[in-house]
């Protein structure tokens, strides 16, 4: 089970850096853009370690690792749809509203992104659950 937390937590920290960065960056080169709107977002991520972890850890036995993916592109839907459509993040960020299809849109290519960013995350769980040799 720790394995499964720890392969979870270490891609989400590492995409999440990668992510702020992107969003420091936008920051930095667009003055338009204001860092406080990303708020919502930025206070999102740091809960999404623990999240990936424990949804890492609740993955039903038989489909671990090799369906992984498949279990993550069910947590991009969940996350999408509480993101776009209940918390509705996209017109929090831009202050004004977003027609339903370009969220729909947006939750489409959450759960893929989530599809693709999980086969890391089975990457990582076969690497940590590989035995290491002692020299």
């Amino acid at each position: 089970m720790l394995h499964r937390f720890a392969s979870a937590t270490v891609v989400a920290c590492v995409l999440i850096g990668v992510a702020a960065l992107g969003v420091l960056l936008t920051a930095f080169f667009s003055p338009g853009i204001n860092l406080q709107q990303f708020a919502p977002v930025l206070v999102a991520w740091c809960l999404a370690p623990l999240a990936w972890g424990l949804w890492a850890m609740l993955t039903p036995r038989a489909w671990f690792p090799e369906r992984l993916p498949v279990w993550g592109a069910l947590l991009g839907l969940v996350a999408g749809l509480l993101a776009v459509f209940v918390v509705n993040l996209p017109a929090r960020m831009a202050a004004e509203a977003v027609p339903a299809a370009p969220r729909g849109a947006g939750v489409a290519l959450l759960v893929v992104l989530y599809y693709l960013v999980w086969i890391l995350v089975r990457r990582a769980y076969r690497s940590l659950a590989r035995p290491t040799t002692q020299e």
